[in-house]
């Protein structure tokens, strides 16, 4: 009995079953040929055989179906991807930098507390909060009495002084024709001279006082010393102001110009320069202003590292109050910039960016 299997080396033995064993004499191709049994095999009885002859073609059968499996198809050669066109090299497009921009408060150009130059009894407010009022406007007076007294003596000392020196000049007109009639003597003609001087100095002195008294009578009234809008009161009729210490009435600002201070990075300083055009825009009232630098401190704040720029805006229109946030807009400089040491950030390197070179 034969019977095909697993490709096994000749010599190897087979055990299919309980006490049966086969021995491989040959082996050929992917098969091995089983000539007999084993010894043991013999001594079993029929019924073993015929078990041990069912196990082996069971393993014929297996080893036949694999035999017949089809060995895989050899794999494709490699097909080498064809080599993509080189796409032309395109420059990437450069964003346009950031224009440097900062934010501050506009604030007025001019802020003053008014207070009297003289003393007494605040008899009359002629404005009040939030009026705006032009230079040289009265806005309050207080009460005059003394003062007029003050000036009314004064001009009778005037006067009297003017009626002295005059009286002085008739007498020494008199000594001069007395001296040259040889009636008088030298002696009394200087001393007729001196009168005059003295009586002129006496007049001269009474006419001080009577413009001092007229002066304090205007310091009576407080006036505006510029254009701008009454933005406190701080005194009330009837007062006593006194001068030592002085007593504010009033809070006066000029919102006919507005100023803008902005704190500069050290880093950006030598692309700012005084008398530069700037953009401010005030995003609470949606509008936008034409400015330019007025001036830029020369002291860098050791905490932030920055020097303050004040730009001046034009708003003799009162369009916009004092207060307002804005943001200065910096044509002409990047926000992208970094200072490099050596480089040329005199006078003309500035002249050269204003230039847009």
């Amino acid at each position: 009995m034969s019977a095909l299997y697993p490709r096994l080396p000749a010599g190897s033995r087979l055990f299919v079953a309980r006490g049966i064993s086969l021995t491989v004499y040959r082996s050929v191709g992917n098969v091995a040929c089983v000539c007999r049994a084993g010894r043991r095999a013999r001594a079993r009885s029929m019924g073993d055989a015929m078990r041990a002859t069912a196990c082996s073609l069971c393993l014929c059968l297996a080893a036949a179906a694999g035999c017949q499996r089809q060995s895989p198809p050899p794999a494709a050669p490699a097909v080498a991807p064809a080599p993509a066109s080189a796409a032309p090299a395109t420059r990437p497009e450069r964003s346009e930098p950031r224009i440097l921009e900062l934010s501050g408060v506009a604030r007025a150009a001019r802020t003053s507390p008014l207070s009297a130059k003289a003393g007494g009894i605040l008899r009359s407010i002629k404005v009040r909060e939030g009026q705006r009022v032009k230079a040289g406007e009265l806005l309050c007076q207080l009460d005059p009495t003394d003062i007029l007294l003050r000036q009314q003596a004064a001009e009778l000392s005037l006067a009297q002084a003017n009626e002295a020196l005059q009286n002085a000049r008739n007498d020494l007109e008199r000594a001069e024709q007395l001296h040259q009639a040889r009636a008088v003597t030298r002696t009394a003609l200087e001393k007729a001279q001196l009168q005059v001087r003295i009586a002129a100095l006496q007049a001269q002195a009474a006419e001080v006082g009577l413009r001092m008294a007229r002066q304090a009578l205007a310091d009576t009234g407080i006036r505006a010393p510029f254009s701008g809008i009454i933005t406190k009161v701080l005194a009330e009729e009837g007062q006593m102001i006194t001068t030592m210490p002085p007593v504010t009435i009033f809070s006066l600002v000029d919102t006919d110009t507005l100023e803008v201070r902005v704190p500069v990075p050290e880093r950006r300083l030598a692309r700012v320069r005084r008398d530069q055009p700037v953009r401010v825009i005030f995003p609470s009232f949606g509008a936008e202003r034409e400015g330019k630098i007025d001036r830029i401190t020369e002291v860098i704040d050791p905490a932030t590292r920055a020097a303050e720029a004040i730009i001046r805006i034009d708003n003799k229109d009162g369009a916009l109050p004092a207060g307002l946030f804005a943001r200065v807009r910096f044509p002409g400089v990047s926000d992208e910039d970094e200072f490099e040491p050596g480089a040329d950030t005199g006078p003309q390197a500035r002249a050269d960016l204003s230039a847009g070179r």
